[in-house]
């Protein structure tokens, strides 16, 4: 399973998970676009390995590879 994670300020706020990464990209768009959301999102794989930060200022997201290299 895939799994959204959301933060603020280094608290954990909760996790949504699916099987279907572009569900989660979406809905981790959608709530950052939220003028009432505060903190971060982040995409993680089934393994727990980082895949993808939400970039609030871009208005998209950023592949964990992408960053790496």
């Amino acid at each position: 399973m895939f799994a959204i994670r959301t933060a603020e300020g280094g608290e954990d706020l909760g996790e949504v998970r699916s099987s279907n990464p572009t569900l989660l990209r979406a809905f981790g768009a959608a709530y950052m676009r939220d003028p009432k959301a505060k903190g971060e999102v982040a995409l993680f794989g089934p393994n727990s390995q980082l895949v993808a930060t939400y970039d609030i200022w871009q208005d998209r997201w950023e592949d964990a590879e992408a960053k790496a290299g």
